[in-house]
């Protein structure tokens, strides 16, 4: 993409002709490069819809005309339906709500000040102080807990969330059993499984690696979940300079093919299913090669990101650092 302009960084980040070569560049990417499709059951549903599908190689190269149909056909907006319905929210547009940021493995303790693994009970601790903050419109799993297997930490996740919140949940479920799991918790709240596809108390989170890889089990959660009625938000995280090429404008054209490359399969399994465009996207430390959230290169990413959800007419999520 061509974006090389002199002048400063503001909050409307691109103009018109700017979003437009974006798109057009990952348009290219789609069907010239394409994706790297881990999912059996996904690499199906892509070659049944007209997608050039490889099985030797798992590369799904996705026509034009099919991510624009998926980008017409995605809801510019959704109910994130809360277990106390006065806290409902309904993104999207220009209006702007706060979640907290997640998922660390370790924190520091409130008590000692000292770093230490996080446990359920950080957990459940964190979804109580969430649930008094007027500002938070739902709770995102901000840890993993460390004193139970790892293979558990997203049902736990999902438990301590409808046991403890007021509010709608951002899940990141690790697989389509762990989905189903969540589904049954939260049927018990909604009075059913059928009111609970009505009215969803929880997105899933359905995450590209970068660079263009759509993983097995994010991929399959994906399917189950729009199959089911969960609203889904694909959350790329690209790493300029590690995944990702290190100038930002390549950078967010990737992200893009992830995102919408996703938004396309979680469509063609159902049409107008609730999505969020997520991201994130970041760059990579040069020096330690670890992912530099707080740098000012991701706030500009995501800044650019909300641009191109816009464009797209859906609702964005974006992280703060």
């Amino acid at each position: 993409a061509n974006l090389l302009r002199a002048g400063s960084f503001g909050i409307n980040v691109f103009s018109q002709d700017d979003l437009d070569q974006i798109h057009m560049a990952t348009l290219d990417v789609l069907w010239n490069i394409g994706l790297l499709v881990k999912s059996p059951k996904a690499r199906i549903i892509f070659g049944d819809n007209g997608c050039a599908v490889d099985e030797k190689t798992e590369i799904v190269k996705i026509p034009s005309h099919l991510v624009e149909d998926a980008i017409q056909s995605t809801p510019a907006t959704y109910r994130a339906h809360a277990i106390n319905p006065e806290n409902d929210y309904v993104p999207g547009g220009k209006k702007t709500g706060f979640v907290n940021f997640g998922e660390a493995a370790t924190l520091i303790d409130p008590i000692t000040r000292e770093v230490r693994d996080a446990t359920k009970k950080d957990v459940d601790d964190s979804v109580r102080f969430i649930d008094t903050l007027e500002n938070c419109i739902g709770w995102e799993r901000p840890l993993t807990p460390r004193d139970l297997d790892e293979e558990m930490a997203s049902i736990y996740n999902a438990y301590s969330f409808f046991s403890y919140s007021s509010k709608h949940g951002f899940l990141g479920i690790y697989s389509v059993e762990h989905f189903k799991a969540a589904v049954k918790m939260g049927a018990v709240i909604a009075g059913g499984e059928d009111k609970l596809s009505q009215n969803p108390l929880f997105t899933c989170s359905a995450d590209p690696v970068s660079p263009l890889v759509l993983t097995e089990d994010a991929t399959d959660v994906l399917i189950e979940a729009c199959t089911f009625g969960a609203p889904i938000k694909i959350n790329g995280l690209g790493l300029a300079g590690g995944t990702t090429c290190v100038d930002l404008a390549s950078t967010l054209v990737t992200h893009n093919s992830e995102v919408l490359g996703s938004i396309t399969l979680g469509q063609l399994v159902r049409k107008g299913a609730p999505m969020v465009y997520g991201s994130s996207t970041s760059i990579m430390d040069m020096r330690t090669t670890l992912a530099s959230m707080g740098a000012p290169e991701m706030a500009m990413l995501s800044a650019a990101v909300a641009k191109l959800a816009q464009f797209y007419k859906m609702p964005s999520w974006v992280g703060g650092g």
